[in-house]
């Protein structure tokens, strides 16, 4: 059983790995969220009332209790819900402190980063009411987020919300396949493998003439991989663009095996269903469902198409780390209905899970032995 010693020493950690990346008195003064300090005396009270009441799973009347019974402040619960709802800015900022010391200057060394984008969509249990979305950046070489952008649930996804810089690689899914957003990409001095529909995007062989997918697909056997030099095209606003290439790219294809084809096939035949969508359905949108189109501006001296495909496949790392926040710190079920009170209720989650990537990348940093000794050094994992 925990003490509250032990408790309170695990709360001065954390306060202390939080302080060194970020001064908390000044910030919370400069943002607005501590600017009297009745009730709450300072700042690292006010990260501690909003850890309680988001990733603690405190309702505002339990953490104000809580809060008193514990000696950390004194407030009624809508005292709390206006220091709460005054401190999303401030509360952004810690998260963006957080992200940005995650990053640091060592996960450039001497490759090119690889920046995975995804986006995912949070809102109240049962559905209704506010709902976010919140835009996401993860690099596999640090196995974390290195990048937080929260929205409403009208942003779409997009390249638009990753910071890159030259030398970047960018990766998305389909969402992210979008012809002036990947152009945006290539002016940022990054490269992008991203995945593509048939119908997405507009493409062109060299000589000018519209891909023809049935060619592109006609001699392929399971497991094959292809590729071929492609024109990107974007009509732009009423058609004035039409037949302009904006820039050239490598179109890879790899078809799947007999199962996964199956899978898709039911897959695109199920969502089109579900979308309640009053034209029929296209031949080429089932066919297609059989093969994994990638579009990428990485040359095939850097990357050839094999390569190419492998490196899409680390998509499935965002997922997971995705599904580590919604379901490790429930951060998918949203209690609040107010929007600034809804802002702090997610950074407080967003604080809490860089500090949880933190303490495991520390972990598994650690070595193993004993350097002096050589004896072995036991250390605690938590797995889920």
């Amino acid at each position: 059983m925990r003490t509250i010693d032990s408790i309170e020493a695990d709360w001065q950690a954390l306060l202390s790995q939080v302080s060194a990346v970020i001064n908390l008195e000044a910030t919370a003064k400069t943002s607005g969220a501590l600017v009297r300090r009745r009730c709450v005396g300072d700042a690292a009270t006010l990260l501690r009332l909003a850890l309680a009441y988001g990733p603690g799973g405190m309702s505002l009347r339990s953490a104000a209790a809580w809060a008193g019974l514990n000696d950390v402040a004194n407030l009624s619960d809508v005292g709390l819900l206006k220091r709460l709802r005054g401190a999303a800015d401030w509360l952004g900022d810690l998260a963006g402190a957080l992200l940005k010391n995650a990053a640091g200057p060592g996960s450039t060394s001497t490759g090119r980063r690889l920046r995975i984008a995804d986006g995912s969509s949070i809102g109240h249990p049962g559905g209704g009411g506010i709902n976010w979305r919140l835009h996401a950046t993860y690099e596999p070489a640090l196995a974390r987020f290195t990048h937080f952008e929260l929205g409403d649930i009208h942003s779409a996804e997009g390249f638009s919300h990753v910071p890159l810089r030259s030398g970047d690689i960018a990766l998305g899914d389909r969402a992210y396949g979008r012809a002036p957003a990947l152009k945006k990409v290539l002016d940022a001095g990054a490269d992008f493998v991203v995945r593509v529909g048939w119908s997405t995007i507009r493409l062109t062989s060299e000589d000018g003439e519209v891909l023809d997918w049935n060619t592109v697909f006609a001699s392929m056997q399971h497991g094959d991989i292809c590729e071929r030099k492609v024109f990107v095209e974007h009509a732009g606003p009423k058609g004035r663009g039409q037949g302009k290439p904006i820039f050239h790219a490598r179109l890879v294809v790899q078809r799947k095996d007999a199962t996964g084809t199956e899978k898709a096939e039911k897959t695109a035949r199920r969502d089109h269903q579900r979308r309640r969508n009053q034209k029929q359905l296209q031949p080429m949108t089932i066919t297609s469902a059989g093969f994994l189109l990638l579009l990428t501006s990485l040359s095939p001296e850097e990357m050839d198409a094999s390569q190419i495909v492998g490196t899409y496949r680390l998509r499935w790392q965002i997922e997971v780390a995705f599904k580590r926040l919604k379901s490790g710190l429930g951060i998918h079920k949203l209690p609040a209905k107010d929007p600034q009170l809804a802002r702090s209720w997610l950074m407080a989650h967003l604080i809490m899970a860089l500090m949880i990537d933190e303490a495991i990348t520390d972990v598994l940093d650690s070595p193993p032995w004993g350097a002096e000794t050589g004896c072995c050094v036991s250390v605690p994992v938590e797995t889920s």
